[in-house]
């Protein structure tokens, strides 16, 4: 997952509880994650960067919109630059976890002028050449993982638990491509600070991490993290700025015939 709530990595997770957590089991832990209050809506400014082994690196900067729709929540991904990414769009729906049904996501490619569905067996791939992979950008899903809490752990000097999540189905790992993922979870904010993904081997083979946390309206926010691969020391980072939430985002934005147009300032209410 990438909601400013928390996609299936936690790109950017939101919550408002400042009290210190008391015990908890671990299935009560992550959907207090997944259920955590943030706002009606929110916009942000991102960049995603991604970098090479040998120190180069590409920036692809985006505008990211979310609205609440009861309990569903809508997502568009706007990117604006450079040249070669400008006008690609991604839009997802993440469906009340209930509701048992499987997000949805839709991409749109000027060079192809058509919107296309991403089919749920290729949610694997790279998220626009990027570490994050489409299934990141999803919500964090419960139900889908047997899960327990296996110790606890500072990071960035924060009490966190550790929860070992093990897939639930033999359908959860060919949809994810992860056979078990670690997961580092703020006793106080109850923000996901860390992620580690494992192969069929036991062994891990990609790390997202929370770099940077910020208190912004009342919200604890992710405003940087990045997502590691393992094993070719590859890198991506997601960066955000300009974060407002409760904007009052028109309904419009999360249509489909926006994907073609694109996100103009004029769609956009005066961002505080």
């Amino acid at each position: 997952m990438f909601s400013l709530k928390l996609l299936g990595t936690g790109l950017l997770l939101l919550v408002t509880t400042t009290t210190q957590a008391a015990e908890y089991t671990a299935d009560e832990i992550l959907n207090k994650v997944r259920n955590r209050a943030d706002g009606a809506d929110n916009y942000a400014k991102a960049s995603l960067v991604l970098k090479e082994k040998n120190g180069s690196a590409r920036t692809r900067n985006l505008l990211f919109l979310q609205k609440d729709y009861g309990k569903d929540d809508k997502l568009t991904l706007n990117f604006t630059e450079p040249a070669d990414v400008k006008g690609v769009v991604l839009q997802s729906i993440n469906y009340d976890e209930a509701a048992a049904k499987e997000d949805d996501q839709w991409m749109y490619l000027p060079a192809f002028r058509q919107v296309r569905r991403i089919a749920a067996t290729d949610k694997r791939g790279s998220f626009m050449g990027s570490q994050f992979s489409y299934i990141d950008l999803d919500k964090l899903r419960v139900t889908d993982y047997q899960q327990q809490i296996i110790g606890e752990e500072k990071i960035n000097e924060r009490d966190c638990y550790i929860i070992e999540r093990i897939p639930a189905s033999l359908e959860v790992i060919n949809r994810t491509g992860y056979h078990k993922v670690n997961v580092w979870v703020d006793k106080e904010s109850f923000l996901v600070t860390k992620q580690v993904y494992f192969d069929a081997k036991g062994i891990p083979f990609k790390e997202f991490l929370a770099k940077k946390i910020e208190v912004i309206q009342d919200i604890w926010t992710v405003t940087h993290s990045e997502m590691r691969d393992l094993v070719n020391s590859r890198a991506s980072d997601l960066i955000f700025s300009d974060v407002s939430y409760d904007v009052g985002l028109d309904d419009s934005l999360f249509q489909q015939n926006i994907m073609k147009t694109g996100v103009k300032s004029g769609n956009l209410p005066k961002i505080r």
